[in-house]
């Protein structure tokens, strides 16, 4: 409880200092709260960055609240853009579609529809997965910039999701190499026994893949039906792309 309490402390603090900038003594008199506790908590949060200290000894708002609401703003808007298209391949094929964003060096799901079939796979929002395991991760990953995809290959842990994970770097760095050359991902029980999924890489205005749109199904589906999947994702994400401001023709001509 004594956390909670901490934590509901620090909210009013920020709250005050949305109002207006604060010095010590008219922050204590705001908030109702001693300038012994307000100290222990000002010093938390600009650890953080979620305020700032001016050298005219004034508390601020900090750096990292710009930065969640930013990626708040980014997730309304890839949500707003992706959910007809989200409903147009669940409409086609029927299967969990879900919607995936990169965060640092995992992929979080923000919107999804499973599927109505009697046997099928099922999503949730909110559900994380580290980039290398699942195609909605991969789709991603494959098309980081160099130095990004070095430093998560150098750096984080493969670790063993599910019966299909791929945990040996030189066969991820293979497979990795696939995804770029034909533009979707695919993979096999790396997350989930028993089932398959097919993933599109969706980039933003300045070209890098933020996100992906994903078709997950039981390993049962036939080679017709995941072609189909395929062709679903792949276009659906050159869509969503285009609408978030990504041009593929600015960037080829950018390039010669």
């Amino acid at each position: 409880m004594e956390q909670v309490r901490t934590v509901e402390k620090a909210l009013i603090v920020l709250a005050a200092l949305k109002k207006n900038v604060q010095g010590l003594s008219e922050l204590s008199r705001n908030t109702g709260l001693s300038k012994a506790t307000l100290l222990r908590i000002l010093n938390t949060l600009i650890k953080y960055g979620f305020v700032s200290f001016s050298q005219t000894k004034k508390y601020n708002l900090g750096i990292s609240l710009l930065q969640l609401g930013a990626t708040v703003s980014d997730r309304l808007e890839l949500k707003r853009v992706a959910s007809p298209y989200l409903e147009h391949v669940w409409q086609v094929s029927k299967e969990t579609v879900y919607l995936s964003l990169r965060q640092g060096n995992e992929r979080l799901c923000i919107d999804c529809l499973n599927g109505n079939k009697n046997v099928r796979v099922i999503a949730y929002a909110g559900q994380i997965a580290p980039l290398h395991v699942g195609g909605a991760g991969k789709a991603i990953l494959a098309f980081l910039d160099q130095g990004e995809l070095d430093d998560y290959l150098q750096n984080v842990r493969l670790e063993k999701i599910g019966p299909g994970t791929i945990i040996n770097i030189n066969k991820l760095k293979k497979d990795l190499e696939k995804v770029t050359g034909c533009g979707f991902a695919t993979s096999y029980e790396e997350r989930v026994p028993d089932s398959m999924e097919v993933s599109a890489p969706i980039r933003d205005i300045a070209g890098k893949a933020l996100a992906s749109i994903s078709v997950t199904a039981p390993i049962s589906r036939t080679k017709e039906q995941c072609d189909q999947y395929i062709l679903l994702v792949t276009e659906v994400a050159k869509n969503i792309s285009k609408e978030l401001g990504y041009s593929p023709q600015y960037f080829a001509n950018k390039l010669i």
